[in-house]
């Protein structure tokens, strides 16, 4: 599905806006340019320019192409443009609400035919933090709203952290739980925690940006320091537990778990050398590591 986004024109982004941000000396927020303690200067740089962009957000792995050209165009400012044009996309497109469905579809089916009441509880608390990050992306759309809803978006912060760490808590102990499964419930346990983990860093980007959008500057820069630790933490363990599986598929083992991750490698690829992850994610240069067989 095509739809109609608003990314930065960065010809129209004044030479020493460009300059500044590419040294550190000028900060992006929420579509404004400010100027950081190490330009010695304070207030507002510049306003950004925006320009429509068309994307297919049938799949956010759509934009490698602008990955692709942010690597190899004169203009190295694009390169920190292609990150806000995926952020924008995550943002104002229906693509992360078509995410979520999905992952409430994965969840009712495994609600019901996996019958732990840990884990069903935890699947609730799960629902009900995206059902938050989509209401966060919601409020998002508008500006004009910014003064009126002050209250609202504070208590959006607040529900964002606490549930956000109770659902990284629960991927790392579904993993447990995951090794007692039959490789029928393990397949489906496997596409969700998969799924799970894509969604994350979007939700991530969405909590930072709202605190950007309230002013909430500082917040903003310490919540995704520290939820990329814990984000990247709970990757690398999935990540290694992934490669545990994965060693007695090599072994040629016929263990009916080694023959469900083999056939899950691509999916598993895909997660952990996500681009557009990276990219949400790149302000503090945290990478996905690599898995053992790729």
């Amino acid at each position: 599905m095509k739809e109609t986004l608003f990314a930065i024109d960065w010809l129209d982004v004044y030479k020493e806006v460009k300059s500044a941000l590419e040294t550190g000396h000028a900060v992006i927020r929420d579509g404004v340019a400010y100027w950081t303690s190490l330009s010695g200067k304070t207030g507002i740089a510049q306003h950004l320019p925006l320009k429509e962009v068309v994307v297919d957000t049938t799949s956010v792995g759509e934009l490698k192409q602008l990955v692709q050209l942010a690597q190899t165009t004169q203009l190295a400012a694009l390169g920190l443009s292609t990150g806000i044009i995926v952020g924008a996309m995550v943002m104002q497109t229906m693509y992360l609400a078509q995410k979520i469905d999905k992952l409430q579809q994965s969840l009712d089916v495994i609600s019901g035919d996996v019958h732990a009441q840990n884990v069903i509880f935890y699947m609730e608390k799960l629902s009900r933090y995206f059902g938050v990050v989509e209401s966060a992306r919601v409020l998002l759309l508008d500006k004009s709203l910014t003064e009126e809803t002050h209250d609202v978006a504070a208590h959006l912060i607040a529900q964002l952290s606490n549930e956000r760490n109770e659902v990284l808590s629960f991927i790392d102990n579904l993993l447990t739980y995951a090794d007692k499964l039959t490789d029928r419930h393990l397949e489906q346990v496997l596409d969700f925690i998969t799924l799970m983990l894509d969604l994350i860093p979007k939700a991530i980007y969405i909590e930072s940006q709202v605190c950007d959008r309230y002013g909430k500057f500082r917040l903003a820069e310490h919540l995704m320091r520290v939820n990329t630790r814990r984000y990247g933490a709970t990757l690398e363990h999935y990540r290694q537990w992934c490669n545990d599986k994965v060693k007695g598929s090599i072994s040629g083992r016929s263990d009916p778990q080694a023959v469900v991750f083999n056939r899950k490698q691509d999916d598993l690829h895909l997660l952990f050398k996500s681009e557009d992850n990276q990219l949400l994610l790149q302000e503090l240069k945290v990478f996905a590591p690599q898995l053992q067989f790729s």
